[in-house]
């Protein structure tokens, strides 16, 4: 059937190729393999990210890159995630800041998400994520 010359045809909107544009992301791994993954994953999703292997770089970028979500492995080279989240949720204290955090490990029998959320963390997710999953969580959290 034609449509009336005076209808307007319109398809349904494609849903965003870039979900995460305009998000900054601080990732906090140490493991390039793991990182290279992630930058790929979350700038193709659009995002602006900055990767830092340590805890205390990550604290100078959070005041110099100011993200919107921080995604850090629990396992670094000079402190643990817990403590860093830790540490950034007592800079938010008397603030009305929440940088929501997602907490990422490979070693999941030895971090039990429990431990990960009374940290500070807002999600826990297996380094074998899925990246649909991954960029959901982001987005719910932001």
């Amino acid at each position: 059937m034609k449509p009336h010359p005076h209808q307007v045809c319109t398809t349904p909107e494609m849903p965003s190729q870039k979900p995460l544009a305009g998000v900054k992301i601080l990732l906090v791994e140490d493991e390039r393999d793991v990182a290279d993954l992630l930058l790929f994953i979350f700038e193709g999703a659009g995002a602006e990210v900055v990767w830092v292997t340590r805890a205390a770089e990550a604290l100078v970028q959070l005041h110099d890159f100011q993200p919107d979500v921080l995604v850090c492995d629990i396992r670094l080279p000079d402190c643990n995630g817990n403590l860093l989240i830790q540490a950034i949720r007592r800079l938010e204290l008397n603030t009305t800041q929440h940088l929501p955090a997602i907490a990422v490990t490979s070693y999941t029998r030895e971090f039990a998400s429990e431990k990960m959320l009374d940290a500070g963390f807002d999600r826990f997710l297996s380094k074998d994520f899925d990246i649909n999953q991954f960029i959901a969580a982001i987005l719910d959290l932001i």
